[in-house]
C-alpha cells in the first residue's frame, strides 16, 4: 500500500516509522528538510514539500496514493491537504483535527 504523509512532526513521524515497519510503502513530506532525516534502518521516502501544493503532491506520487495522512501542526493546512489529495486521486484521506466543531453530526 502506499501512503503519503503530510507533516514530519512527531505524529507523521511516528506513523512513518509504524507504517515502514509493516513493509508499506510510506512517503514523508514536510516543508522543513531537517525534519527528513532518518537512520537508513527506516524504508522511508522523503520529500521536502508543502502538502497543499499540487505541484509538490504531484512529485510525491499523489495519483497513486492508497492513503494520504495530514498531521501538520495546522488543522486548516490538514483538511486542504486532504481535500487537495482526494481530487488528484488519492483512495483515501485522512486529516488531523482538533476543532470538536467538525465532530458534530450536523456538520458531517
Amino acid at each position: 500500500m502506499k501512503i503519503i504523509i503530510g507533516g514530519a512532526g512527531e505524529v507523521g513521524t511516528h506513523l512513518a516509522k509504524l507504517l515502514s515497519s509493516e513493509d508499506q510503502d510510506i512517503v514523508l513530506m514536510d516543508t522543513n528538510d531537517e525534519k527528513l532525516n532518518f537512520p537508513n534502518s527506516y524504508e522511508i521516502m522523503t520529500i521536502e514539500g508543502n502538502p497543499t501544493s499540487i505541484a509538490d503532491l504531484e512529485n510525491a506520487g499523489i495519483k497513486k496514493a492508497d492513503m494520504f495522512i495530514a498531521v501538520t501542526p495546522e488543522e486548516s493546512t490538514n483538511i486542504t491537504a486532504c481535500m487537495l489529495a482526494h481530487n488528484m486521486g488519492a483512495k483515501k484521506t485522512i486529516a488531523r483535527i482538533d476543532n470538536d466543531e467538525y465532530l458534530l453530526p450536523k456538520n458531517l
